[in-house]
């Protein structure tokens, strides 16, 4: 697959522009079922607001979006269509970013939290002799991956569930706005922003997840990461943690982009560290 053909997959598997979300529910669910999706979708983001800012008791941070990502997946056509409007220019900046750093990509992959599975469909295009394991904590995920494979008649892919065994390590791990989730940030109530600790404070807070990934991968095998982060203390932190973890990063691969996310704008960073 080349790079100009990035448009045409997306275009392929459903994700178009989208202006109003709201509009887009009625237009395609009707008004009554639009309506009760816009209602429950409203709450759900609301209540991942007020776990961000306030904390959420026990429930760990990894966890703090179950019920809104199980709503998103609840069929196909609801998650493309989430996807359309929250992630459509930022689906289409990692793919460029996986084809100029195609040559990193090999073999066994594992695409760990998947989500959808628009991501991990695309690197099986792409490989289509490599073994790509799609990995991510929701099953409505994982149903809405396979259907997307299924639909695109993809025949090397296994997308799981943390319950469900891995092989032992991969040459290839695809590591994509994961490290949010798995780092134990307090509520923003609580503490100044993370940029504003020291870096020894910031790697110390990445190091277990930094683990976690280090013991997937092969000796000589490749991180690709890509995480919500300012190029600051906060991504010097999962740099350093990750270094601690037995990474090296590779000379050439860092890459700054920036798309909408939600109402506001964020900034993403892509690497390839070498274990």
């Amino acid at each position: 697959m080349k790079e100009p053909d990035i448009k045409e997959y997306l275009s392929q598997i459903g994700i178009r522009k989208i202006s109003e979300l709201d509009t887009a529910l009625i237009e395609t669910y009707g008004q009554k079922e639009g309506s009760q999706h816009i209602e429950t979708l409203t709450k759900l983001f609301d209540q991942s607001e007020e776990r961000l800012v306030y904390g959420t008791g026990d429930t760990p941070c990894l966890h703090r979006q179950d019920e809104l990502v199980d709503y998103w997946n609840q069929d196909l056509q609801l998650s493309l269509l989430a996807a359309s409007f929250y992630d459509r220019v930022f689906f289409r900046r990692v793919l460029e970013y996986l084809v100029k750093k195609d040559s990193f990509i090999a073999e066994d992959i594992l695409d760990i939290g998947c989500g959808n599975g628009i991501l991990t469909c695309f690197l099986a295009l792409q490989h289509p002799d490599a073994r790509i394991t799609g990995l991510d904590l929701s099953a409505k995920a994982v149903s809405v991956a396979n259907k997307l494979s299924q639909s695109l008649h993809i025949n090397n892919t296994n997308f799981v569930t943390p319950e469900e065994s891995l092989q032992e390590k991969y040459d290839t791990l695809f590591s994509c706005r994961t490290v949010h989730e798995n780092v134990a940030w307090k509520a923003l109530c609580k503490e100044p922003k993370p940029a504003l600790l020291p870096i020894g404070e910031l790697t110390k807070r990445h190091k277990k997840y930094a683990a976690k990934l280090a013991a997937l991968i092969k000796t000589g095998g490749y991180l690709i990461s890509i995480e919500r982060y300012e190029d600051d203390n906060t991504y010097a932190g999962l740099v350093s943690a990750l270094s601690c973890a037995g990474f090296s990063q590779v000379r050439g691969t860092h890459m700054q982009f920036s798309c909408k996310n939600g109402d506001g704008t964020a900034a993403f960073q892509a690497m390839i560290f070498q274990k």
